[in-house]
Parts: C-alpha cells; structure tokens; sequence
C-alpha cells in the first residue's frame, strides 16, 4: 500500500509561508534584548516584560482565534492575520519608549496569537492522517530554520549599521511576501457556522493534560528566549547567533526522525528521549564557562526540545474530531503562551536573585515534574481520547 502524498504543493506553500515570517519573528529575538538596554537606556530586567507581554497578550486572543477558525473557516481570518502581524513588524522602527514598545508588543502578541493558532490548524488540515506526525514535524521545520535564520541576519544587520530601524523594516518586508505566499495556498474549507461562542468552543477540555505538559515545558524555552543574550554576554561569548544555528541543527536532526515515530510507535519513547534531552541542556547550560560548552548544550538542547513541540501538537490534533482542530490547537497553543510569559516574569526574577546560569539548573531541576506527570497521567489519558476520537471519526 502506498503513502499518501504530504509534500503537496499547498503544504510546501504554507511552509514556506510560514517560514519568511517566523524569520521575521527570529529577528527580534537576539536583538530586542540590547535595543531595550542599549537604545531605550532600560535595565536588563525589563527584558522579561517585552517577552512576557507578547506571550500573555497571544494567550488572551488565542481562544477567541480557535473558534473563529473553526466557525467562520481558515483562509481569510489567517491571511488578514498575517498582514496585520506584518504592519506591526515594521512599526517596531517607530519605538522610541519602553511604553510604546509594550503598547507594540501587546498588539504583536495578539495577532501573533491568530498567526500561530491558524498556521497550525491548516497545517493539520492539509497532511493525510496517516501522515499527521512527520507533517507536523515538517512543518515545524519552518520555525527551526527560522530559529536559525533569524538571529543570524538580525545580528549580521546590526554588526554592518547599527541601524535597527533597517532591521524591523525588513523584518516586516519578510511577513508582506509571507502574505502574497499565503494567497495561493488552497486553504482547506472546513467550517461550522453553526457554532456558538460558549466554553467548550473556545476551550477544548479534552487536551488540557497534554497543554499543561507543555505549559511547564515551556518555562525553560522562556528562559533560554529571554535570557540567552545577556547570558552569553555575561560569558565574554559573542556567538549568540551561531547558539541559535547549533540548537536549530540540533531540532533539524531529531524532527523528523521522531515525527514518523510518533506515528509508528506513539508518543511514550519520543518524549522519554525530549525529557533526557532537555534536562541535559539545561544542565550543560548553566555549567558553560566557555564558547565550546555553550554551543554543546544548544546542540543538546536543540535535541530535546525539538521533540517537544510535535509530538504534543499531533497527541491533541488525534484527540478530536475535524472541525474542533480550531479550538484545540488555540488551546495547546495557549498553554505555550501563558508558560512562556509566566516563565519570562518568574524566571526574570530568579536571575536577578541568584544568577543566569543557577536559573538554568532551577529549570532543568523543575522539568522532573512535567515528566512525571506525562508518564503517570497523561499518557494513559491520551490513549483513552484519541481512541474514542478515532471510532467516532470512523462511524
């Protein structure tokens, strides 16, 4: 029996796509950090806000995201998304306050949150079921490469002009032919005007223990996601960028090896292997005294972590039903945000306490308890749902 085809050309499109702007988005990442501390004159502690404030204000709009995506259907809310998402970018050159920098990363977050929650649903909408982890994991491949893409050229755009403004105007030039792309991507029509907005369809109960497992896992990427510039900085390290090309190859390696495993074998091993990783970098990290130990455990946690992501993404997407793929990616990804924006806040905080490299041990410590509560709970409740979700499908 043949595979059926994943690499149409709609789903190449959408990766594409969704790769120029989360390129854009990898541009701020190592960037935003100094503009705040070296341009706005802040101290280093409010880089915790600008990360926290984008996660929780996309956690706010993602519920609302997931049911309008599953009511009103894919393609126009995702492509009016991305224009705005767009816009914003290139307004950032217009920051010349630590206010109005917040003001612009609220309203970024939010559409980011649109962005996100409709790129993954139509993702799960394009791949054949049979096929949905290795797709999911393909298509993860665009934010990794953007991972490494993006810090690279942001910190290569500063090292040639000093000029941020040239860096957010292009930064918004990469989401504008994102947009054009999106235009001829033919976007699964699946709908259901017949949804109401209540609870259940802005919040999809049936995946909550899979989402609070990415909810703790989360904490840590907040900490590398904010942190990771002073921290190599604090290290006499100038590779910051190349920190984020090794932990890309690192994701790049194990994404679609393990995504077809997912399919294969379900998801107890692949995670199992994503724990050992992840605890392991983290460890590496706050130990790193030199270049050589720093890029190690961005290697090993570019291993770790690039399991994490897809094979959660797929457990919810094989918990429900078609047209409640809205809602539940809006869900999970909401998780996401609101472990990011806690971790950045709280983690902030550990930092200024004790030290950047403790707080790397405290989060490698802390993730003993998500991978408890996978194996002693969660993963039996996946096994239930996607079960009851498969013959529902089938009748």
């Amino acid at each position: 029996m043949s595979k059926e085809p994943l690499f149409t050309k709609d789903f190449l499109l959408h990766c594409f796509s969704y790769l120029l702007m989360a390129v854009s988005f990898y541009f701020l990442l190592p960037t935003l950090p100094t503009f705040v501390t070296d341009v706005l004159g802040e101290n280093a502690d409010k880089v915790g806000y600008i990360i926290g404030i984008y996660a929780l204000s996309a956690l706010i709009v993602r519920p609302i995201s997931g049911y309008a995506f599953d009511k009103y259907g894919r393609r126009n809310l995702f492509l009016i998304a991305m224009f705005c998402y767009a816009l914003i970018m290139a307004a950032y050159g217009l920051a010349t306050s630590f206010i109005f920098l917040l003001f612009l990363r609220l309203l970024n977050g939010g559409f980011w949150g649109f962005v996100t929650t409709g790129g993954g649903t139509i993702t799960s909408d394009l791949v054949p079921n049979s096929r949905r982890g290795e797709g999911i994991g393909i298509f993860g491949l665009s934010m990794t490469l953007s991972m490494a893409i993006g810090p690279l050229i942001g910190l290569k755009i500063l090292e040639y002009t000093s000029d941020y403004q040239l860096l957010f105007y292009t930064s918004g030039i990469l989401c504008s032919i994102a947009v054009i792309l999106s235009f001829f991507v033919n976007h699964p029509k699946i709908s259901n005007r017949k949804n109401k907005l209540s609870f259940e369809n802005v919040f999809e109960p049936r995946v909550l223990k899979v989402s609070m497992i990415m909810l703790m896992l989360a904490f840590p990427f907040a900490g590398i996601m904010s942190f990771i510039t002073l921290f190599a900085k604090e290290l006499s390290i100038e590779s910051t960028g190349l920190f984020f090309l090794i932990y890309a190859i690192g994701v790049s390696i194990i994404r679609p090896l393990t995504g077809k495993m997912m399919d294969k074998k379900g998801p107890a091993f692949v995670m199992l292997l994503s724990f050992i990783g992840t605890i392991s970098g983290l460890i590496l990290l706050s130990q790193s005294k030199d270049e050589t130990a720093f890029l190690i455990a961005g290697f090993v946690l570019g291993l770790g972590n690039g399991i994490v992501m897809p094979t959660l993404q797929t457990m919810v997407i094989n918990m429900v039903k078609p047209e409640k793929r809205g809602v539940a990616t809006s869900t999970f990804f909401s998780s996401i945000d609101l472990g990011i924006g806690l971790g950045a806040f709280a983690l902030g905080n550990v930092a200024e306490i004790f030290s950047l490299s403790q707080m790397y041990l405290f989060c490698a410590i802390a993730m003993v308890i998500p991978a408890i509560l996978f194996f002693s709970i969660t993963l039996s409740d996946y096994k239930e749902k996607s079960k009851i979700s498969l013959e529902t499908a089938n009748v």
